[in-house]
């Protein structure tokens, strides 16, 4: 039989005492229990489901800005092309070189008494010597296929919005002035201005010539300047064949 020590003395258990387990309402601690899973505050939960909203207003908003900011500049610039002057615009084009590149070349020649439609190569250039607002003169030199050069003056006018129509005179002092008409437009292309021209030359007359063609600048220092397409000749010696300095402007501007 086990006797206790002397000096020391058992603890029992107070029966009365509650347990842990033995209390009601309360969260049980015992080690076969499992927590329940906690939830989160409704601030929190609330916040993430506006979270993923959040990118698509901010972008939204961003594109609505970016357009009107477009609209604005496209309006801007709009007013300051409406106001402008329209030398200001086109003025650059006094003392030019235009001539046809190659793909443009090709013309036709059409006789009403036969009726008959021949394919020829055309090539002609342009010095606009002089510009004054919204109008435009200088001289003209074409050649049809293997034919002499010929030589005529121009006058042509050209719109803010870059409608162009030209008036060719060829002058001969056996015969009375033949005027041909040409019709175009400027057009950007080949990341540059270009002149898309078309005309038919002689309407009352036989046979007729009718060209079209992007009209290119050429200037000292390019291949085309040294060699034109279909003449294999220069632009200076190309446009010798136009001995007379062309028309020339009367008075002072008008505004």
């Amino acid at each position: 039989m086990d006797h206790p020590r002397p000096g020391r003395s058992r603890r029992r258990a107070n029966p009365t005492t509650p347990t842990l387990e033995s209390l009601e309402g309360r969260l049980l601690l015992s080690r076969a229990a499992r927590p329940s899973p906690l939830r989160e505050p409704p601030a929190l939960v609330h916040e993430a489901r506006v979270t993923p909203a959040r990118p698509f207003a901010e972008a939204l908003a961003q594109r609505q800005a970016a357009a009107i900011a477009a609209r604005q500049h496209h309006a801007a610039e709009a007013r300051q092309q409406h106001h402008a002057p329209i030398t200001s615009r086109w003025s650059w084009l006094a003392d030019t070189y235009w001539y046809v590149p190659p793909a443009n070349l090709p013309a036709v020649v059409y006789d009403p008494s036969s009726e008959a439609i021949l394919p020829v190569s055309d090539q002609t250039v342009f010095h606009i010597t002089g510009f004054r607002g919204g109008y435009f003169w200088g001289v003209t030199v074409s050649q049809l296929q293997d034919a002499e050069p010929t030589c005529s003056t121009m006058v042509g006018s050209v719109t803010p919005e870059g409608r162009v129509l030209i008036n060719f005179t060829i002058a001969d002092d056996s015969t009375s002035p033949t005027i041909t008409q040409g019709i175009g437009r400027m057009r950007p292309k080949f990341g540059q201005w270009t002149m898309e021209n078309q005309m038919f030359s002689n309407p009352s007359g036989q046979p007729q010539v009718g060209h079209w063609a992007y009209m290119v600048q050429t200037r000292p220092g390019l291949p085309s300047w040294e060699s034109l397409p279909g003449v294999g000749v220069s632009v200076p010696e190309f446009l010798s064949n136009c001995p007379d300095p062309g028309p020339q402007p009367i008075g002072p501007p008008t505004h």
